[in-house]
């Protein structure tokens, strides 16, 4: 399966990533992961989805993780390739917006709010499921948010309890140009990173769904797994 977004190492294969350690960017070795996957049931991480991992017994077998998936149905897996996708596509919309001098903050209000409902929408509905790989990659979600969380809070987003967003428009409308190009524009940006990590979502739950009927997934590189 080749990345439909064509974003690079970054989107390939997640089993190939997190299970073999072939990814540059972050998972590692399989030891490295299931010591995440420890941390994660242990909350170690910052407002690391509760709801998510309450459902995860402890477990440091190797192929329990690799096998955590099978147990997700194709019409939980599908929902989650849907929202991944209406995700990448808002955040790249914010990422790509204008973000000139003549550009007002309420120019970018709709997309913000078009961010946030989709970035809703995957947390809801990737904690319903079983997959360590997925899980793993939804909590380092939230970890890009609350690394942003302060500049967030100044353009009027808020994120919630159950790390959910809230936009509240009218400091949104009054918010900082400067504020909003640094988290929104271009490359390295939180908006470009949300984007990554909903590019690996749509992987992984592709390949789940390949790997629950029997069949065959490959990387970005066509690799055969």
């Amino acid at each position: 399966m080749n990345n439909m977004y064509g974003l690079g190492t970054y989107g390939a294969n997640s089993f190939v990533d997190t299970f073999f350690g072939t990814s540059s960017t972050r998972g590692g070795s399989l030891l490295s992961s299931i010591g995440d996957l420890q941390m994660i049931q242990k909350g170690a991480y910052k407002k690391a989805m509760k709801a998510y991992v309450a459902k995860q017994k402890s477990s440091d077998s190797a192929e329990t993780i690799k096998n955590s998936g099978t147990a997700d149905s194709g019409t939980k897996l599908s929902g989650l390739k849907s929202s991944s996708q209406k995700l990448y596509q808002a955040a790249n919309d914010l990422k790509n917006a204008s973000y000139g001098d003549n550009t007002k903050a309420e120019d970018l209000l709709d997309k913000a709010k078009n961010f946030v409902s989709q970035y809703n929408s995957v947390l809801g509905t990737t904690k319903s499921m079983n997959s360590y790989s997925i899980l793993q990659t939804a909590v380092w979600g939230t970890e890009q948010m609350n690394l942003s969380q302060g500049l967030l809070n100044k353009v009027g987003i808020t994120i919630n309890d159950d790390n959910t967003l809230s936009l509240d428009e009218t400091k949104f409308k009054a918010a900082n140009m400067s504020d909003l190009k640094a988290l929104f524009s271009g490359s390295g940006s939180l908006a470009d990173r949300v984007a990554q990590k909903a590019s690996t979502l749509y992987n992984q739950s592709t390949n789940q769904i390949a790997l629950n009927q029997g069949k065959s997934t490959y990387t970005m590189f066509g690799t055969l797994i």
